[in-house]
């Protein structure tokens, strides 16, 4: 869930940012473009707050969202019986983070170690989700870690690995799940077969915004879990999730598949799903977006990165830089067409 690069691209300090994001805001969608799940006006004063923000220490409530993304996934993992939750997460970056800090031995590793077998056991057996609450939050800390700009050696071990998590958090946890529950693992948002990804990757796009993933994609929808209490559209979450679509668009007419960079994702409705009201925001980027329009935005997009791409330049893998970096020059000189795929609906 590494989105710190793709949000300083939106905090517009140099120039090219500015550039990437005024492509952005020329077709982000404004809130009477989205439609909810249960029919009420999209980010309206409709929606009922059925979990109360009782958090005593502030700094907990990012913990709490960190903590809630674990859990929405380990939820829906456990219902499509998918044990791939596990592989990349951002918890593990915060454990690689340690491993050079020289109080940090054996114990601290089987310890994170024996957190995962726990998703993994629940997940894919007959236990209780209520049995990784504390483990969501403890997974949680240590992404804190790896997002945080501190000294690994002044890392506070005992809050991350030994201290009780803060009952508040687990309370509002139970709560929020048990929304989830009802309003999110229905039928009409996921099915036992569906196509799902854990924190989707965007292949060359993330590599030249230098890190940009989702939290869950299924279905052709790309869903954003977000637990604050305020319900309004955010100019940043909206400019990040018509993002991602593009950054999927790029990925795919880039050649990320071809060249072997990663997956294309094939967005149909960007979503955000409100933890705190139990509401799901919808918007139909295919809907929205003509071919013209799509290839003029992508041309644009592209034009933002020229002498400029990111960690592509640096990439140490199994993908064709060149064949990639070739594929940009002819998408900024338009010499591509949009092609146009079947939706998942």
């Amino acid at each position: 869930m590494n989105k710190m690069s793709l949000n300083s691209k939106l905090h517009g300090k140099t120039q090219q940012d500015r550039e990437f994001m005024s492509v952005l805001l020329s077709v982000a969608p404004n809130k009477n473009d989205y439609y909810t799940q249960s029919g009420k006006n999209a980010f309206s004063n409709e929606y009922i707050l059925k979990v109360p923000n009782n958090l005593s220490v502030t700094r907990d409530s990012t913990l709490l969202g960190t903590a809630f993304d674990y859990l929405a996934r380990f939820r829906i993992a456990k219902f499509i019986k998918s044990q791939y939750v596990t592989s990349g997460l951002m918890s593990y970056q915060g454990m690689y983070k340690l491993k050079n800090v020289p109080t940090v031995n054996e114990y601290y590793f089987n310890k994170y170690l024996s957190w995962v077998e726990k998703v993994e056991k629940v997940v894919m057996g007959r236990s209780q989700l209520a049995e990784l609450y504390e483990v969501a939050v403890r997974l949680a800390m240590l992404e804190q870690i790896a997002r945080a700009r501190i000294n690994p050696n002044a890392v506070d071990l005992d809050y991350l690995f030994n201290n009780p998590v803060p009952t508040e958090v687990i309370s509002e946890l139970e709560m929020m799940i048990h929304l989830f529950e009802e309003n999110f693992m229905i039928p009409e948002v996921i099915k036992k077969h569906s196509s799902v990804s854990f924190n989707p990757h965007f292949g060359v796009s993330s590599l030249l915004v230098e890190g940009a993933d989702g939290d869950v994609y299924i279905n052709g929808t790309l869903y954003d879990f977000k637990t604050t209490k305020d319900n309004s559209l955010k100019k940043k979450d909206n400019l990040q999730m018509i993002g991602y679509y593009l950054l999927d668009e790029l990925s795919y007419y880039a050649g990320s598949e071809e060249f072997e960079f990663g997956d294309y994702y094939s967005v149909d409705r960007i979503a955000f799903y409100k933890a705190r009201y139990g509401e799901i925001e919808y918007y139909d980027v295919q809907k929205h977006f003509t071919p013209e329009t799509l290839k003029e935005t992508l041309i644009e997009l592209t034009k933002t990165f020229e002498g400029n791409e990111g960690n592509l330049r640096r990439y140490v893998g199994t993908g064709d830089v060149s064949g990639v970096l070739n594929r940009l020059t002819q998408l900024r000189n338009g010499s591509f067409e949009i092609v146009t795929l079947p939706t998942h609906s």
